[in-house]
């Protein structure tokens, strides 16, 4: 009965470690989701591909055109439309029209995080709409003395596809289990570490185990993030690297959260090893006392 006991206790401690030390990781990914670093990493990913950026030029210099159009900007004088045209095609690709898509990105990421959370959304790409009106204008500004006379114009919101509908849903799959995590794992795992010390025989040196388990699940985490890199860790979460869990970390929070998350993990990890040994010293003061 006593090695039960011992194997449930051990069983617990694991456990209740492992829970806990997810909920300190996941708080860090849902705060990169819920603040707009995850998604500005994903777009800034997007803007790089030069399939992305032909859509997108496309779209904005049509809806520009039809926004002129609709001012009673005569757009059929090839002189105009041409200079236009080629002005916010070049625009795409520059620092400057990047810098303005991102800093809209920054205040759409709300969309991120609704989308990626709603239960009823059906299986699609994530895009996110972002308005390029001022960076339209700006560049317009600029194409010599035909863009001096053109009056500023509202562009409808352009579409940014930042991810596939297949790995979107993936990733919403693998988020529902992160958020979980956020929110119930430290509660299940004092809940298992309750069980755990109520069946153990060995009580004064329980929670020396539990923060030394808790520390050492950090310290592996944080430590193969920053030795290994963070691509390493895919090998390691439950599904394999093409699993949800991989799809997640790879795709969407790698470059922008994994620093945050070593970081976590090994702070975590140096304050759980200074609370085993401040419960060990005390745990071994009460013990010598009683004798």
């Amino acid at each position: 009965m006593s090695v039960l006991r011992t194997l449930i206790s051990a069983l617990c401690i694991v456990g209740g470690a492992v829970l806990i030390a997810a909920w300190a990781v996941s708080s860090v990914i849902v705060g990169a989701v819920e603040d707009g670093t995850a998604v500005r990493g994903m777009a800034e990913r997007a803007l790089d591909n030069p399939a992305v950026r032909s859509v997108m030029a496309t779209q904005i210099t049509d809806q520009t055109l039809a926004a002129l159009a609709d001012q009673g900007i005569d757009i059929d004088q090839q002189l105009v439309r041409s200079a236009i045209e080629s002005s916010l095609e070049a625009a795409i690709g520059t620092e400057v029209f990047r810098t303005a898509v991102l800093a809209e990105v920054d205040d759409a990421h709300e969309q991120f995080a609704a989308a990626l959370t709603d239960s009823l959304r059906a299986p699609a790409p994530l895009v996110l709409s972002v308005d390029v009106s001022d960076a339209v204008n700006a560049r317009i500004d600029e194409v010599g003395a035909v863009g001096s006379a053109i009056p500023d114009v509202t562009v409808p919101a352009v579409d940014v596809e930042v991810m596939s509908a297949d790995k979107f849903e993936t990733t919403r799959d693998a988020y529902g289990e992160v958020e979980w995590a956020q929110q119930w794992g430290l509660w299940a795992g004092l809940a298992l570490l309750v069980v755990g010390i109520l069946v153990s025989q060995r009580k004064r040196w329980f929670l020396a185990k539990v923060f030394f388990a808790v520390a050492v699940i950090c310290l592996l985490f944080g430590g193969m993030i920053g030795l290994l890199g963070p691509e390493t860790i895919v090998t390691f979460i439950p599904g394999g690297s093409d699993g949800p869990g991989a799809t997640l970390w790879r795709d969407v929070l790698t470059e922008e959260a994994a620093p945050l998350v070593m970081e976590r993990a090994l702070w975590t990890a140096g304050v759980a090893f200074v609370a085993a040994i401040v419960v060990t010293l005390v745990g071994s003061i009460l013990g010598g006392r009683r004798r």
